[in-house]
C-alpha cells in the first residue's frame, strides 16, 4: 500500500505534464477533507489542489487527532462530518 501512495503520480500519465495540469481536468464531484493538524497532507496544499479541480470543495476537520482525524473511534463529530460528506458524495 505504501508503494502505491508514494508512486501514485497522476501526472505521469499521458497528456499532463504536472500535478496542476492533471488534476484541472479531473470532473468528479470531490469533497477533499483533512484535519487541521495533519502534518502529511497540509490545508495549505490540500486548499491548492482543491482549487485546481473544477468541481472540488475542501473541508477541514478541526482537530488535535493529526492524520487520524477522520478515522473510526476516535471523534464523533470529525466520523459524522466525514460520514456525511460520503453521503453526500453518493447522492451527488
Amino acid at each position: 500500500m505504501l508503494d502505491t501512495w508514494q508512486s501514485a503520480d497522476p501526472s505521469a500519465l499521458p497528456g499532463f505534464g504536472s500535478l496542476d495540469e492533471a488534476l484541472s481536468h479531473l470532473s468528479a464531484r470531490a469533497i477533499i477533507m483533512l484535519s487541521s493538524s495533519d502534518l502529511y497532507f497540509t490545508v495549505e496544499d490540500a486548499r491548492h489542489e482543491a482549487s485546481l479541480m473544477p468541481n472540488a470543495e475542501l473541508r477541514v476537520l478541526e482537530s488535535d487527532w493529526g492524520h487520524c482525524a477522520g478515522g473510526p473511534g476516535r471523534n464523533p463529530d470529525a466520523m459524522a462530518q466525514v460520514f456525511s460528506a460520503m453521503g453526500e458524495l453518493l447522492r451527488s
